[in-house]
């Protein structure tokens, strides 16, 4: 099991605005490794592999990364090669990272009157793997 947690990542309240939709955006996840599934909570670091989707544990949402495992190839093999031009229209590399975008609206209108979240994330590997959630970014986006 791993556990991530975020810095304060800050919710906008403007009551002239409010938001209808709130989104979790994870971008540049690798899936290089071993599968593994994340469950993701809102303001609760206690939380881990046993907590489970219990919304009294502010479990927000989950995603589960089916990756391609260990690189069995020659050198360079399983290198993600970057694109030879703007207009490439080459499939992407299967190993290209990807984004994952999660809707946490019910479990935000849930915490109450927050102005601030904080997001951590329990990845559990179906090998017995501790590095498997990684990612460049985390983004949290509000829509009118």
């Amino acid at each position: 099991m791993q556990r991530w947690t975020s810095k304060p990542l800050p919710l906008p309240v403007d009551p002239q605005a409010p938001y209808k939709r709130v989104d979790l955006e994870f971008e540049g996840v690798e899936h290089d490794g071993s599968s593994y599934v994340a469950l993701v909570y809102l303001n609760n670091r206690r939380v881990d592999a046993d907590t489970g989707r219990d919304p009294t544990k502010r479990f927000a949402a989950g995603f589960t990364v089916f990756a391609h495992g260990d690189c069995w190839g020659g050198d360079d093999h399983c290198k993600v090669p970057e694109p030879a031009s703007p207009f490439d229209r080459r499939p992407e590399h299967r190993l290209t990272p990807q984004n994952i975008t999660l809707d946490i609206t019910d479990a935000v209108e849930a915490l109450g009157d927050v102005d601030q979240l904080e997001v951590t994330v329990v990845a559990t590997a179906t090998i017995d793997s501790e590095d498997v959630l990684r990612f460049s970014d985390l983004s949290l986006v509000t829509y009118e």
